[in-house]
């Protein structure tokens, strides 16, 4: 029987986005450390999964970050073979590679690397789609050496036959350091212009960053007649800066003193090139190199190359911080929302009152992580019970804060509670000026409850009915008073409606997001419906009554996400 043999797999699944190459090239290097590998040997290894990954991405998936690229390696005896997946269709090509003659132009650069640096590569057709395999033998113990001394060649062959300085290299290579690593991006941009000096003679140099509908200036090295000049004119039609960022294209200028004298570019015995800054196809910004005595052919080639590399990496680095400072915002609103939800939570009541006369419980659900339906019972010494409940116009923080202020002026008027409709007109006159300011609006109905009297008072400023159900009787009563909503008029006086109760006679009090809730075709619950359910959900007591009515409106919702905050309070007269 032969020995079995054991190959261990690595893998991963990359969305289909540049920014994501690196991440999958560490993966492969961890893989191969935790194997031995000599580091010499990884930059090669590294040059052709990035080169391999890419093209995945770019011609595989057309750089649709929904798709995904699959790789797996694995390493057996003294070779590493790696395969790379795209969704792409597979189509034959020849084999045979050679460098292109312009050495910046790409097609065809990736595979000529490929091809000197792997030991075997090939295509093929997968059930994904398109498979891309290479193969690299690795060192053993003897011939170590050897092997190192077999990939300078091929690096130093590569070199030459792509005629590209060690300085351009070095200079390319520091500016992606510099963006990568540095974390204050200014302070990055300022040391890869450096870096670009270190090649050219520039002037000037310049990053403008777009902003709404204006470019403002970034930063700046150097000095020219560019810097006094307003950056609200970039976008004006006609110049040289604006036509750049508006075509997504390299802009070079041999004689910038041809340019109008109104152009922010314009300048005598100077040449300039303007490329935009772009990722994923949204264009950012522009990246502005003058010079003065430059030679047209430097400008075409080896200007125009370090101004679009600088560019490209630039932009890659603008898109990270900006997604990171998303990212923070999200995290620190999402805190503070979370902070305002419970300090909202905690002005509602803990605790309803439930004595020998009467019986209270309620609930307020927010749409939002915090809303604009607050609900309160307060007992007046032994004599009786305020109930209050409101609904602010809206949703979110700014709805929350106001019913907070309502909240505050209901309970600074205690001494009002026998006379709801009074008490309704003294807090309309109150924060009708911050309503008025924010153009919202509160709806709000007050009731006290006399224990000794056993019955109800009942104001109302725009709200809904509260729902009567009597005592043994299937029939709902409607209960509500005229009024308009708080914040319209400061001089309305708010009535009363006097409602006589008896023992086991029970009333709902809600906000409309309970009745207006819709389900999956649109149709909305309704008043009349809701209300034909009391009985119902009075069945198993008033303690019952909100997880019954909330489960009632969620199953007719239908899954449907709520638009509206419910908020609701059973009393039972006993």
């Amino acid at each position: 029987m032969d020995d079995v043999s054991y190959t261990e797999i690595g893998y991963c699944d990359v969305p289909a986005d540049l920014a994501n190459v690196a991440q999958a090239a560490e993966s492969l290097r961890k893989y191969c450390q935790l194997r031995g590998i000599d580091e010499s040997v990884w930059p090669q290894l590294e040059l052709v999964f990035c080169e391999a990954m890419n093209n995945a991405i770019e011609h595989g998936c057309q750089e649709d970050a929904t798709k995904i690229v699959k790789a797996k390696w694995f390493w057996k005896d003294d070779e590493l073979t790696v395969e790379i997946e795209d969704p792409g269709q597979f189509e034959p090509k020849d084999d045979k590679v050679s460098l292109p003659l312009d050495p910046m132009d790409e097609r065809g650069r990736g595979e000529f690397l490929i091809d000197n640096i792997a030991d075997s590569w090939h295509r093929e057709p997968c059930e994904y789609g398109n498979r891309f395999v290479f193969k690299k033998s690795l060192y053993s113990q003897v011939c170590v050496l050897g092997k190192m001394q077999d990939m300078f060649e091929t690096l130093q062959a590569m070199t030459n036959e792509l005629q590209l300085s060690y300085s351009k290299i070095e200079a390319i290579e520091g500016v992606a350091w510099d963006l990568a690593n540095i974390p204050i991006l200014e302070k990055a941009l300022q040391s890869g212009i450096q870096r670009m000096r270190s090649i050219l003679n520039i002037d000037f140099a310049g990053v403008w960053l777009a902003s709404g509908d204006l470019l403002e200036l970034a930063a700046t090295e150097g000095s020219s007649s560019l810097d006094s000049k307003d950056s609200s004119v970039f976008i004006s039609s006609g110049h040289a800066i604006s036509q750049a960022f508006g075509e997504n294209k390299t802009l070079l200028i041999e004689d910038c003193s041809s340019l109008a004298k109104e152009d922010l570019i314009h300048e005598e015995n100077a040449a300039a090139i303007i490329c935009p800054i772009a990722y994923q196809r949204d264009t950012t910004g522009v990246v502005v190199f003058k010079f003065h005595n430059l030679d047209p052919h430097i400008l075409n080639t080896t200007a125009k190359e370090l101004g679009e590399s600088f560019a490209l990496f630039f932009g890659i680095a603008h898109a990270s911080a900006s997604a990171f400072e998303r990212s923070e915002a999200q995290k620190r609103s999402s805190a503070q929302l979370e902070v305002a939800s419970e300090i909202q939570k905690s002005l509602l009541p803990s605790s309803f009152p439930s004595n020998k006369f009467c019986h209270a419980t309620g609930r307020c659900v927010t749409a939002m992580e915090v809303g604009g339906d607050y609900i309160d019972t307060i007992e007046i010494k032994d004599y009786g019970l305020l109930i209050i409940i409101a609904d602010v116009m809206g949703k979110g923080v700014p709805a929350a804060l106001l019913a907070t202020i309502f909240r505050t002026a209901v309970r600074s008027r205690l001494n009002f509670s026998e006379t709801p409709g009074w008490l309704l007109s003294q807090i309309n006159k109150q924060i009708y000026e911050e309503l008025g300011h924010l153009n919202m609006f509160i709806t709000a109905q007050a009731a006290f409850y006399s224990y000794e009297r056993k019955n109800l008072k009942l104001a109302s400023g725009g709200h809904c009915p509260a729902l009567l159900l009597r005592n043994e009787q299937n029939t709902v009563e409607n209960l509500t008073a005229d009024g308009m909503p708080l914040g319209i008029d400061p001089e309305l006086i708010y009535e009363e409606q006097l409602v006589n109760l008896e023992t086991g006679d029970r009333i709902l009090f809600i906000t409309d997001g309970l009745y207006e809730s819709e389900n999956r075709s649109g149709e909305m619950l309704g008043l009349d419906k809701l209300a034909s359910q009391l009985p119902e959900l009075w069945k198993d007591g008033v303690e019952a009554v909100p997880d019954r009515a909330l489960t009632f409106v969620e199953k007719f919702e239908g899954g449907k996400s709520a638009i509206d905050d419910k908020t609701l309070m059973a009393l039972e007269i006993l």
